[in-house]
């Protein structure tokens, strides 16, 4: 039987594996495994009634009513899902066995179970289940409170430790392609004590733990995402670049958040020479939450000189941010710290995210690109430059200076779509609004400059921070938005209302200077001082644009954007 589209069948219908879990929790995990062997088998033979043996006993039906199995002493007798009933092409007999399904194959059932946990209780079911298991190609490892915390008094009950968990798993899998091993968040917000925890328990990439658990799974391993406990990792420097390089010979994507990284080339050293770190395979790269040397960023060049996409949020200890590459297609650099320059040659990019706060240079080379994402307010002596950067279909911009986007505009008289913001808005953690930032100036960018240049223009989206700045100078100058917009088809408004009057006034004549605007979607904080009700009147005076109202909290809309 041809079972190479397993994975593919899993995703589309990726909503049984819940179904799976229920079983698992009521003790059917023979039923569960077999299930989806039922429903990934039978969907792709496209056939209409299964037998299995299983160990459950009576039916079972799911909380959704998508499914159901009946069984007797005898085994499951039939399994329903939304198609109707499914069937075995090659079981012609009822009571197929489970030994009549390849160990590969269940291996890749198990896989879809990716929780350790899930897994863990699969294995229990039988020594074919077991034997199974160890054919797993996903696995993830979520350590949780209950993992690390030391119990005391008469009836406190054992806690297996979490890196003890993961080396009683990791030993025995002879083909995983992709591992997770993650701290919860909620064990990231709490600091421990010593005596709560072991020291270094929740210390992942600590080098020692590393040289356990990598060996066993790096043959083939693909894919490896670790999220450590950022409260310790982040003050130790950790090897882990250095020992992928040494075992990880087809590793492509890696993850990697709240740990302290050393990529130098040169560190990793064996006891008759100096080895340098090299990962060529990978090809998407994440960072998040990560400290890096002062030259760490070239590092990374040196070290994965095939990166197609890299992504860096919140990085901390670089100095000087230089890349050069001419196969990198995607880059999100997101600095917590000041450094002193980046340098960007990435002639093959076509998507570029920056968000730092303004280096003393600031130099992007970029020929291919064409979408532009920067929130970064240039300082009066810094040094801006976008070198050959004519291609652009899409720009996002929050800033309280806009020289640069006058350039860009200047530059890319080809642009469909802009976001503009000034980032003088404080928000609570939920979303709530908190206050307007008082050091922001209040600037507005040049609409008459963009509408000038950029003639094809057709969606515009305007952040909170730039609609208060505009309804503090509708007040003094209400012809901001004056000229007629020709082309313009979609405006996009995600707005906090702070004085009603004026941002009604506003909203009128915004419309009026868009008389080719089609389609229009306001999006209202939910801490304004206005009702979405207040808009009505709009619709009547302007009938031929198709309007969306909505409110909003958290996360801006950029689902007309590529970012």
């Amino acid at each position: 039987m041809h079972h190479r589209n397993v994975e593919a069948c899993v995703e589309v219908h990726s909503s049984n594996v819940a179904e799976i879990r229920i079983l698992i929790g009521f003790g059917c995990a023979a039923a569960a495994v077999m299930t989806f062997a039922t429903i990934l088998l039978g969907r792709e033979s496209g056939v209409t009634e299964s037998l299995f043996a299983s160990d459950a006993m009576g039916t079972l039906s799911s909380s959704s009513g998508n499914w159901s199995l009946s069984s007797s002493s005898m085994g499951i007798t039939s399994a329903r899902c939304p198609d109707g009933f499914l069937e075995l092409n090659e079981c012609e007999k009822p009571g197929t066995e489970l030994e009549d399904l390849p160990d590969d194959l269940l291996g890749e059932i198990v896989s879809c179970l990716t929780d350790a946990r899930d897994q863990a209780r699969v294995e229990r079911v039988s020594t074919r289940f077991r034997k199974s298991c160890k054919l797993v190609k996903k696995v993830k490892f979520l350590c949780r409170m209950k993992n690390v915390q030391r119990c005391t008094g008469p009836s406190a009950k054992h806690v297996t430790p979490f890196k003890d968990i993961v080396m009683s798993k990791v030993v025995h899998l002879t083909c995983v392609e992709r591992l997770r091993l993650e701290i919860e968040d909620e064990m990231q917000a709490s600091r421990f004590k010593e005596e709560v925890i072991e020291k270094n328990s929740l210390w992942i990439s600590d080098d020692k733990f590393v040289l356990q658990w990598l060996p066993p799974v790096s043959a083939n391993l693909i894919s490896l995402t670790v999220i450590d406990y950022g409260q310790q990792a982040i003050f130790h420097q950790t090897m882990l670049l250095q020992h992928l390089s040494n075992f990880c010979k087809n590793l492509q994507f890696l993850e990697l958040r709240n740990m302290f990284l050393d990529c130098a080339p040169t560190a990793c050293s064996t006891a008759d020479q100096m080895k340098p770190t090299r990962l060529p395979g990978v090809k998407v790269l994440t960072l998040r939450c990560v400290k890096l040397t002062e030259n760490g960023l070239k590092d990374l060049n040196d070290c994965m000189p095939n990166l197609i996409t890299l992504t860096l949020v919140t990085i901390v200890g670089l100095r000087d941010a230089r890349f050069k590459s001419d196969k990198l297609e995607v880059l999100c650099l997101g600095l917590a710290t000041r450094v002193k320059s980046v340098k960007l040659e990435v002639n093959a990019l076509t998507k570029l995210q920056l968000k730092m706060a303004c280096p003393d240079e600031l130099r992007v080379e970029a020929r291919s690109l064409q979408c532009l994402a920067v929130c970064m307010d240039k300082r009066q002596d810094a040094i801006v430059e976008f070198k050959g950067v004519t291609k652009l279909r899409e720009l996002l911009m929050g800033a309280s200076e806009f020289s640069t986007l006058d350039k860009l505009c200047s530059a890319n008289p080809g642009l469909e779509k802009v976001f503009l913001d000034v980032p003088c808005m404080a928000f609570e953690d939920d979303g709530g609004w908190k206050a307007v930032l008082p050091h922001v100036p209040l600037n507005l960018p040049n609409m008459k400059h963009i509408k000038v240049n950029c003639t094809k223009l057709h969606t515009l989206s305007v952040g909170p921070g730039l609609w208060y700045s505009l309804e503090q100078d509708m007040k003094t100058n209400p012809e901001t938005f004056s000229p007629t917009w020709p082309v313009l088809a979609t405006l996009i408004l995600q707005i906090i209302v702070q004085e009603l009057e004026v941002s009604l006034k506003l909203f009128r004549a915004i419309l009026e200077s868009i008389p080719s605007l089609e389609k229009l979607e306001v999006y209202v904080h939910k801490d304004s001082n206005m009702e979405l009700e207040e808009l009505g009147p709009f619709k009547e005076l302007f009938p031929t644009v198709q309007w969306k109202l909505d409110w909003w909290k958290k996360g801006l809309k950029f689902n007309r954007f590529s970012f």
